[in-house]
């Protein structure tokens, strides 16, 4: 039997984590019903496509942060997205640089509807994850040097 260092934790704290954890997936379950929805009625040009493609993003999302958990992997979405070091930032930027510009071009073949919508949602939050990574590296060397 291991011994850990750490003591346990008040029942109300472990409860709140438990549901944290589970709520997670229930949320990633809803985006997928709405991707299946979105698919199925597929009225506009590109529907049927931002359909699936959120299924199948939301169901990838799940099986990884499930797959983190059994690890033993941190429990907070900071860590399971974010970068820790500069050689991980390095590969990080010009990634979602590039997916970020993708958006942008799906955006712009579609004048309107759905995967307009989706190009440009791609771009912001491609954009918002790299501003994210440089804080955090940045933050967390300011906090070794001191």
């Amino acid at each position: 039997m291991a011994v850990t260092s750490r003591g346990p934790e008040p029942a109300e704290r472990a409860f709140w984590a438990w549901l944290g954890f589970w709520l997670q997936f229930v949320i990633l379950g809803l985006l997928v019903v709405i991707g299946a929805f979105a698919a199925s009625a597929a009225e506009r040009s590109g529907d049927y496509v931002c359909g699936i493609l959120l299924i199948l993003g939301a169901l990838v999302l799940a099986f990884l942060r499930l797959k983190q958990r059994f690890d033993g992997g941190p429990a907070g979405w900071r860590e399971f997205l974010l970068v820790d070091d500069m050689t991980n930032l390095a590969v990080a930027i010009p990634l979602f640089t590039v997916i970020g510009l993708v958006g942008l071009f799906v955006a712009a073949s579609w004048p309107y509807g759905s995967l307009h919508a989706a190009g440009l949602g791609l771009f912001v939050v491609s954009g918002i994850i790299v501003f994210l990574d440089i804080k955090r590296v940045f933050d967390r060397a300011n906090s070794r040097s001191r």
